[in-house]
Parts: C-alpha cells; structure tokens; sequence
C-alpha cells in the first residue's frame, strides 16, 4: 500500500458504494497506534463515520475523488 498523507476536505467514494461522497473531517485523537479520520458524508452533515487510514488509502475498498478543474 503506498503511503500518503490524508489532507481535511479531500473527498473519498466506497468502492462498491460510488454515489455517496465522504469528504476527510479531521483526524480523531484515539488510544491507539492505527490513526484513523472522521468522514462526513457530502450534503449530510449530521452522517459520520470514523474510518482507519490504513482503510480509507486502500484503493479495493476507496477511490480518492479527483477535484474537477474550474473554468477560467
């Protein structure tokens, strides 16, 4: 698994759930050696869930969404 920084606000699709967007909260202070995040789900504030990073950098369960360039 290659290794890479998590960033707040970048935005990560399920693999075998595309249409649902989790956008990174921010990092979540547990007693544990594993760092995990919280996610919020797009459009649903009130829809978290906390995830490891290690699960979310694991591209057979999620697909980081590439930002769309804007018009200039």
């Amino acid at each position: 698994m290659k290794k890479s920084t998590i960033a707040l606000g970048e935005k990560y699709i399920k693999v075998d759930a595309p249409s649902i967007i989790w956008l990174v909260g921010r990092p979540v202070n547990l007693d544990h050696p594993v760092p995990h995040v919280w996610l919020v789900q797009e459009g649903k504030a009130n829809r978290k869930i906390t995830l490891s990073v290690s699960a979310l950098q694991d591209t057979s369960i999620y697909k980081k969404v590439e930002a769309k360039p804007q018009a200039g």
